[in-house]
Parts: structure tokens; C-alpha cells; sequence
């Protein structure tokens, strides 16, 4: 078995390229990918307890001092504020993020879900720093991503934000009829965000997204292309757009929102991603600093993909996907942390499955 772990290079239009596709692992590829998927797994797992641990530190206070604390503002009262004293006030409750999404984890085996922030959010400064990492396994492929974002919302009604999204990949390909282990990393494609708050309260938001093609598009080892699910970028620009409403409740909240994006047209090597469209919603339930949240996403697209010009199989590319999330933050005014998990459904039956754990606080 070979390890294809060499050093991107770029393949130009008029170079011939070969074809690239998965297929069904035998046990003898899969084991050569055991040690660095078993250090993922342990690693993550550790994560995940320590994110627990920081989250269940202020459980026991903050149940205590629930009963006594005084009602939240309304969103009138925010507005009140503002106007009187000119200082930005955040919502009580609002699903203030949503990093991740089409490409962080292997194209629409994630159905274009990224991790939801759900939560009281953080404020005190202009500047919000965001990290996120997730590790996502579909069909005998394994995803991580680290995605950085940094917004800011100095005009009130407006937020702007970056995000840039750093890989790996890695499963298994056929290379010239023999099973390999390719593995890959490097930057995604970045996006711009520009956010517009809608509404006397600013409980609606719509947004717009561009994606700029800095991820490699055509990534060879030994002169075969990778397949597109292996690939860091798409190679065009993308477009999408989100609208999102808050209803804010004692109790918590509930989001309902839909995305629709445009995934750009067809690239130097063949490869096209279709049109998307989403639908979702989610529900909070506030506990003193603790928000636990759980989810639902539809994911649907007209037509299927396209690699090296021919049609994705339905098998490995569905055109509607369910998506159930579960998620859990814990919050003070200038840190936050998530812990948030997934899984995508199809006709065809499981397709994916992530988890990710989130940071996030506000600066100056």
C-alpha cells in the first residue's frame, strides 16, 4: 500500500490527468489509516471531556442564583438602552454564530451544516473572536477542520466577518487500480460575511456570504488528481445568502432560518458543485450559563455534482439530506464555549457524522 502524503502541486488544464475515484475500502487499505484516525479519536475525546468539565464548573452557582436572578430585558428594553445611552446592547438570547458549513467537511457529506452557536453570546468589545474545531467521518473518509473567524459590529445595525478555514483530509482512492491512503492539508476558501439586523428588536438577520477560491482545487499525488470530496477549495467564487429569525422566550429560545447558495460554475479540472438550499431550526432552553440546544436541518439540491465532468453517483452524493444537531454552550459576557455534534441522513442511509467544539470571546 502506498501513502500518497507528498506535497501539493498544481496540475495545469493541458496536463493530462488521471481519474480518481472511491470505492468500497478492503480491510487491507482501511488499516493503514488506523494510527492517525485511533490519535484523532483520543484526541478529540479528551477535548471533549475537558470542555465538559469547564462547562459543569459553573452549574452548581448558577442553579442556585437562577431563582433569584431578575427577569432579562426585553428587546424593547434593549432598544431603550441604546437610544438613551448610545452603548450596544446584546440580545438576551440569540444564535449568534454559525461557522463551518459546505466544504469544512467534505462537501455535501456535511450537507452544508456548520456548528451552531446558540446562547447568550458575548459582548464587551468590538471585535469577536471565534475558533471551532471539528472532526467529521464519512463513508471511510475523516475531516478535520479549524476554522478562525473574527467579525466585528461597530455600526448597530450592521456585522462584518472572515473566516479561514485550515484542513486535513484523508481516505482511501483508487490510484491506477491499486488502494491508496491519500492525505491532504493546507488553507480552505475563505469567506466574507456582511450582516444586516431587521426589525424594531433586531430579531431577524440576513446575510451574505462570499467564498473566494483559496483552497487547491487540483491536487495531485503522483500525478493522479484527487478526487473533489478530498479537495481543499472549490477553484470559483460562491455565493450564499441566510435569513434567520429569533423568538425569544423565559425560557429560551427558537430559531428558524433557510440558506440558498450558489456554489459557482464549473472549474479548470472539470469539477462543479450544485446550487444548495437549506431549512432549519432549533430550540434553547437556558440554565443559569448553560444553553443546551437541539436542531434540525433539511439539505436539498437540484442536481448532482459534477467530477471531471460526469455526474457524482447518488450513492455517494444525495440530493436531501435530514440533519438532527445537538449542542450545549456555556457562556459568561466575555467567553463562551460550545460543544456540538451532528449527523446527516439520507434515502441511502447514514452519510456523515461531526463534532465539534467551539471558543469564542469578544476583544477591545
Amino acid at each position: 500500500m502506498r501513502n500518497l502524503g507528498e506535497p501539493v502541486r498544481s496540475v495545469a488544464r493541458s496536463t493530462p490527468v488521471g481519474v480518481c475515484t472511491r470505492r468500497e475500502s478492503q480491510p487491507e487499505a482501511r488499516s493503514g489509516a488506523r494510527p492517525w484516525a485511533c490519535a484523532l479519536r483520543v484526541s478529540l475525546l479528551l477535548s471533549l471531556l475537558g470542555l465538559c468539565g469547564l462547562a459543569l464548573y459553573p452549574v452548581a452557582d448558577g442553579w442556585r442564583g437562577a431563582d433569584a436572578q431578575p427577569a432579562p430585558p426585553s428587546g424593547s428594553t434593549h432598544l431603550a438602552l441604546e437610544l438613551v445611552t448610545g452603548l450596544r446592547c446584546a440580545p438576551t438570547l440569540q444564535g449568534w454564530g454559525n461557522i463551518g458549513g459546505c466544504g469544512a467537511g467534505g462537501g455535501s457529506a456535511s450537507g452544508g451544516t456548520g456548528a451552531k452557536w446558540i446562547g447568550r453570546g458575548v459582548s464587551g468589545g468590538y471585535v469577536d473572536l471565534q475558533l471551532l474545531a471539528s472532526q467529521a467521518y464519512s463513508h471511510d473518509n475523516y475531516f478535520s477542520t479549524f476554522n478562525t473567524r473574527i467579525g466585528t459590529g461597530v455600526l448597530p445595525k450592521w456585522n462584518f466577518g472572515v473566516n479561514v478555514p485550515i484542513l486535513y483530509k484523508a481516505g482511501q482512492v483508487d490510484v491506477l487500480g491499486q488502494s491508496s491512503t491519500a492525505n491532504i492539508a493546507g488553507f480552505g476558501d475563505v469567506s466574507v460575511e456582511v450582516t444586516r439586523k431587521l426589525g424594531i428588536t433586531n430579531a431577524s438577520l440576513l446575510t451574505l456570504i462570499v467564498n473566494a477560491p483559496t483552497g487547491a482545487h487540483d491536487a495531485v499525488r503522483e500525478g493522479i488528481v484527487l478526487p473533489q470530496h478530498l479537495q481543499l477549495g472549490s477553484g470559483v467564487l460562491g455565493v450564499s445568502a441566510q435569513f434567520e429569525h429569533t423568538l425569544d422566550r423565559d425560557w429560551g429560545l427558537m430559531i428558524f432560518g433557510g440558506t440558498a447558495g450558489y456554489n459557482g460554475w464549473e472549474n479548470s479540472i472539470d469539477d462543479w458543485r450544485a446550487p444548495t438550499a437549506t431549512a432549519y431550526g432549533h430550540v434553547g432552553y437556558i440554565r443559569g450559563p448553560l444553553v443546551p440546544a437541539a436542531g434540525l436541518t433539511l439539505f436539498a439540491k437540484p442536481l448532482h455534482d459534477r467530477e471531471r465532468g460526469d455526474d457524482r453517483l447518488d450513492d455517494n452524493d444525495p440530493l436531501f439530506m435530514v440533519v438532527p444537531s445537538l449542542s450545549l454552550e456555556w457562556s459568561v459576557d466575555w467567553l463562551a464555549l460550545l460543544l456540538y455534534a451532528n449527523a446527516s441522513l439520507s434515502y441511502n442511509g447514514f452519510e456523515s457524522v461531526s463534532v465539534s467544539l467551539g471558543f469564542s470571546t469578544s476583544l477591545f
